[in-house]
């Protein structure tokens, strides 16, 4: 009788972990799961910030863009143009990321998560704060706009 007790908690352990490892990521809105969860949400994508002012003699743009690579890696591009001086200045900075926390919705239209990304450059670790909700995204509180990378 002991050992038919036995194989039968095994055999339900068993499925619980099979059940908790293929559970729909719906289910999944703070914690360790909301973290993988959120990873994969924002694994290539890029969010652009693009910013232009004109003046009555002069026209300037920066375009700024960050990669979040599936490999945990990044990629930040930033390309400025000045009308005047026909300067146009580019940088680009690469590192790795990581989600430190996350708070989603169950159907993934909302949520909140802070990244951790540390440059390949050197420098001290960064800290940024990625936000959607009703189809706007916001990066550290300037609105952006998600696409697929084209780095990634």
């Amino acid at each position: 009788m002991k050992i038919v007790i036995v194989a039968v908690t095994l055999a339900l352990v068993a499925g619980a972990v099979t059940d908790v490892a293929t559970a729909s990521p719906k289910n999944c809105t703070a914690g360790k799961c909301a973290k993988k969860r959120a990873k994969k949400l924002l694994a290539n994508r890029v969010f652009i910030k693009f910013t232009q002012t004109t003046g009555n003699t002069n026209y300037t743009s920066l375009d700024q863009r960050l990669h979040l690579c599936g490999d945990a890696t990044w990629v930040y591009d930033s390309i400025s143009y000045i009308e005047a001086t026909g300067t146009t200045s580019q940088q680009r900075y690469t590192g790795t990321w990581k989600v430190k926390r996350a708070r989603l919705s169950r159907d993934g239209n909302r949520g909140t998560v802070r990244l951790r990304g540390e440059s390949d450059q050197g420098g001290p670790a960064t800290s940024t704060k990625i936000s959607w909700r009703n189809g706007t995204a916001r990066v550290d509180g300037a609105e952006v706009i998600v696409e697929q990378s084209d780095l990634c």
